[in-house]
């Protein structure tokens, strides 16, 4: 791993916490096998004949949800998935609204790319697929009248205005024309277009909550046929799209969640996979009445090496203790700093293990004790490098991490009232 790189995931990691979007095998701990189950039986398994399939992680808040969800983006792109990670919140992307969900998918949309580089995932959308689409075309085929021929034996997905949409978008970007192509990947947006240009497309139809779930069955089967093997969707943190909305909104939700597992049943969804990320899945199915025993039913099973078929990944269960997992995820953080800052760390061993038992023992409640350690490690670290030799008593241990802990708190704090407002 190269300096740059490495310095940029320190400084994610010690801001926030949270996973940067690249490089995250460098301090990967705990995931390798449940990651390997969904590779072997699903990415590089069943998907590969047109099935697909839906999966409910679980965590705490902090916990690796996001973590998880990036490694499994990373390993669907060596399988040549297109993915999209998209962040469910009240305001942009509320569940019970499934157009808004459809624009983040369309907006969030990314070709297979390699995840170790830094800003490697800056191409995304559909417009940045549809471009990749064009270039692949392009260096298979040097005979332009080809191009009808191609065009009609492609399958019709579920809308037609949607294949209208990307075939008008990928015919624009050959012929070079910027406007039209600006045009359809307006409307594949859920952007309002004008008549003429849904006149000139063959658009006939509009993204709204009659159709959304039309158009992201259309998108999954316009990725299949196209050279992709698959998409896979990512939804992270949707306890907020649900808890915050009315009860009404919540069944809502939930029963667009229904509709989605049981879509996976059905060969309408070729080579798609989903995951949605919820701290707890109480939270998500606390309530009675039909749509939560709907769901009950369907998210029973638990997803293990001995049972891949089951519904449920739960994150606090990977086999490894939370005191030596934080102890092998505090020596990738030393390897990761050391390179970073081209410097050697020696003799935090003891501190890094201190700070691991105090966050279990005193955080281990709380929803994020995984992320406390995280960041207080990292500031240690830097402490450390600017005083060599220094160790951590257990007084400084606590202190480290209550404060981090209410420095997070702010920061959650206002990232709530962002979202309200």
């Amino acid at each position: 791993m190269d300096r740059e790189l490495a310095r940029a995931i320190i400084n994610k990691l010690g801001s926030t916490g949270t996973p940067p979007e690249f490089g995250i095998e460098a301090f990967t701990v705990g995931l390798d096998r449940l990651l390997q189950v969904v590779e072997d039986e699903y990415l590089n398994g069943i998907l590969k004949y047109n099935l697909s399939s839906f999966k409910l992680v679980t965590g705490n808040y902090g916990g690796g949800k996001t973590h998880f969800l990036y490694a499994v983006r990373n390993r669907a792109f060596k399988h040549n998935y297109c993915v999209a990670y998209v962040s469910l919140s009240p305001t942009e992307c509320p569940f019970d609204k499934l157009e808004l969900v459809y624009k983040m998918v369309a907006l969030n949309l990314t070709a297979p790319q390699d995840t170790s580089r830094l800003a490697t995932l800056t191409d995304k959308g559909i417009d940045a697929v549809i471009r990749q689409w064009a270039a692949n075309w392009r260096s298979k085929e040097d005979n332009p009248e080809r191009l009808q021929d191609y065009l009609l034996q492609l399958p019709v997905p579920d809308s037609t205005s949607f294949f209208n949409a990307v075939k008008g978008a990928f015919s624009a970007l050959l012929a070079e024309d910027i406007d039209g192509f600006t045009e359809a990947v307006q409307w594949l947006k859920g952007e309002e277009i004008s008549r003429e240009a849904r006149a000139r497309f063959k658009i006939s139809e509009r993204i709204d909550k009659s159709t959304a779930f039309r158009m992201l069955r259309s998108l999954i089967q316009w990725v299949h046929t196209i050279g992709f093997r698959g998409v896979v969707l990512l939804f992270d943190e949707a306890e907020r799209g649900v808890s915050i909305s009315s009860s009404r909104d919540r069944r809502r939700a939930l029963d667009n969640l229904r509709q989605l597992v049981d879509e996976c049943g059905n060969s309408r969804l070729p080579g798609a996979m989903f995951f949605y990320a919820v701290p707890d899945e109480n939270l998500l199915l606390e309530g009675s009445g039909p749509v939560y025993e709907a769901l009950k039913q369907r998210l029973r099973s638990g997803f293990s090496e001995a049972n891949p078929v089951g519904v449920r990944i739960n994150l606090e269960e990977l086999g490894i203790e939370p005191v030596p997992f934080l102890e092998e995820l505090g020596k990738r953080l030393v390897d990761l700093f050391e390179t970073a800052y081209g410097t050697k760390i020696n003799g935090v061993e003891r501190s890094l293990k201190l700070l691991a038992e105090t966050a279990v023992k005193g955080f281990v409640l709380d929803v994020s004790y995984r992320r406390l350690f995280v960041v207080a490690a990292v500031e240690f670290l830097h402490q450390a490098r600017a005083n060599p030799g220094m160790v951590l008593t257990e007084r400084d241990a606590e202190k480290l991490l209550r404060v981090t802990t209410q420095r997070l708190d702010r920061s959650e704090q206002e990232k709530v009232e962002r979202e309200e407002f």
